[in-house]
């Protein structure tokens, strides 16, 4: 799912925002509703939205603020503004916007937006979006071998390298595909790469050699079933 943030001091705006990107695609988005700034910012310690959609007239700080200091975490991620006023798209533009919409909102001027979004995001063609020290980066899935979890830490071993991520195992599981089997609290694997399956441990295979990944007690018997369902329908 494609995670979002909206920030509006106006109820009605915030879900007449809703309703349109649940018109758009009701299962696509998972969002995240915030009426002031301060829990807006306070949010991105923990969470990593995709994108945001902001007005901007705020009453405790405008929506250009709120842009500055979501630029202090992620460069590169896209930010809509809403505004009842085309006189502010000069200060708009100077953090690095993504697009604005004139209220009211109407699904003729979001879908596209959105459509932009996604397209830019490349979520639609089956990527894995992340952000690690200000730096955005989207892998393939069919690339990703499996995820490893350290504590607070995600390490992606992909056949090229290595990346790292910050999330907890929720987020990192409401991001991936149904290719992808939790076999253990420190392992999501990519079926794609399994090459066999043991009592307690599954072989992944990659161009440099193979890895052994432990199956947990935890894990074991849903993990088992997941992969030879998903393994069957390959076939």
């Amino acid at each position: 799912m494609i995670k979002v943030a909206i920030c509006d001091d106006i109820p009605e705006m915030t879900s007449a925002v809703e309703k349109t990107l649940e018109a758009y695609n009701p299962t696509l988005f998972d969002i995240s509703v915030f009426f002031t700034a301060d829990k807006l910012i306070a949010s991105l310690q923990n969470i990593q939205y995709d994108f945001f959609i902001l007005d901007i007239e705020l009453p405790s700080s405008s929506g250009i603020n709120v842009a500055k200091e979501i630029r202090k975490h992620n460069l590169n991620v896209p930010i809509i503004f809403l505004t009842n006023f085309s006189e502010y798209m000069e200060d708009v533009f100077q953090v690095q916007t993504f697009d604005y919409i004139l209220k009211p909102v109407t699904e003729e001027k979001m879908f596209p937006v959105i459509k932009k979004v996604i397209k830019y995001l490349d979520l639609d063609d089956d990527h894995f979006s992340f952000t690690y020290k200000r730096i955005a980066y989207n892998l393939k899935f069919t690339d990703i071998i499996c995820f490893e979890k350290q504590k607070r830490i995600v390490i992606i071993h992909t056949a090229q390298t290595d990346f790292q991520a910050i999330m907890s195992t929720p987020e990192l599981l409401q991001k991936l595909n149904d290719n992808f089997v939790q076999v253990h609290t420190s392992y999501i694997v990519n079926i794609k790469f399994i090459k066999e399956v043991g009592t307690n441990y599954i072989i992944l295979t990659e161009d440099s050699g193979s890895i052994e990944i432990p199956i947990s007690r935890k894990f074991k018997s849903q993990a088992r079933d997941a992969i030879i369902m998903k393994m069957r329908s390959k076939l």
